[in-house]
């Protein structure tokens, strides 16, 4: 580019500028530019961190829209040193990869807090049936949670309990930490009780019903689990073994894979679309193999 284009290009940015700041009402006829700017990036930091918070992450909201705008220009600038086809693959995979590490994260705290929810509603009823207080519910949860972020929510209750803190508020301030459906029921519904006043002995009915839903649920995903275990490790051993015999006819005889990665049609047309078909496959085969309760 010389230096009429570019001065030309300057000049069209400077009118554009101008013009924008002289249009009618841009001033009052609505937010700024930069309000609006920081309502979207606070609307984004609240979003990322209610994310990390089920996915159980010790990470600032900041850090990690940090990690979500350098991904792209990193794994752009690793595909541009193969082509600019795969330049663009690599940014939008790098768009992608840490939204789909947080979501992996947090359907693993799902399924592990769904597993203890029978389990620690079972405990709740039978403390309350016997005329238990909330803070003795609490306590029979975390003494029978197995899972230690479960077992640390209910500790973290009693805590806030005792600490003079208003029961509805303890429970607001846990519930968005909650990745498991049934649980979150638990903690909705212990919720209302908290706000209409009811006594914990009004709890027992309310967590029975939600424990026989619980464990209803849990049935239906753990057999649903079972039925596609087989088709995902299907999906899983094509996707690793396509690229694993492509790194090793690289490396034992290029010859082979020459047309590929050492002619402009290779590098331009064929490697993008094959690393193209093979995140399909993979997201394809991921989806179809996802059953839930």
């Amino acid at each position: 580019m010389d230096l009429t284009t570019l001065g030309a290009v300057a000049a069209g940015i400077a009118v554009f500028a101008a013009l924008m700041a002289l249009r009618p009402g841009g001033a009052r006829g609505g937010p700024a530019v930069g309000d609006r700017v920081a309502a979207w990036r606070g609307a984004r930091i609240a979003a990322a961190r209610d994310e990390l918070a089920r996915a159980r992450l010790d990470l600032r909201p900041g850090a990690y829209l940090a990690v979500s705008v350098a991904a792209p220009a990193v794994l752009g600038l690793a595909g541009l040193a193969l082509s600019a086809p795969m330049a663009v693959l690599g940014t939008v995979a790098g768009v992608f990869v840490p939204r789909l590490y947080v979501r992996w994260l947090v359907g693993r705290e799902a399924r592990a807090a769904d597993d203890e929810a029978p389990r620690v509603l079972r405990a709740m009823v039978n403390r309350a049936a016997a005329g238990g207080t909330y803070p003795d519910l609490f306590a029979a949860a975390s003494e029978v949670a197995r899972h230690r972020w479960v077992r640390a929510d209910f500790e973290e209750l009693l805590g806030r309990y005792y600490a003079n803190e208003p029961l509805a508020d303890a429970l607001a301030a846990v519930r968005p930490r909650q990745a498991g459906r049934n649980l979150a029921l638990v903690f909705d519904a212990l919720t209302v009780l908290a706000t209409t006043h009811q006594p914990a002995s009004a709890a027992a009915g309310v967590l029975g019903a939600l424990n026989e839903a619980a464990r209803s649920n849990q049935a239906i995903a753990r057999s649903a689990a079972a039925e596609s275990r087989g088709l995902r490790v299907q999906a899983l051993i094509l996707a690793v073994v396509i690229p694993a015999l492509f790194v090793y006819l690289l490396l034992a005889n290029r010859e082979l894979v020459a047309p590929v990665v050492d002619t402009t049609l290779g590098r331009l047309v064929l490697l993008p679309a094959a690393a193209l078909l093979e995140v399909a496959g993979v997201v394809l085969s991921w989806r179809a193999t996802r059953l839930e309760a």
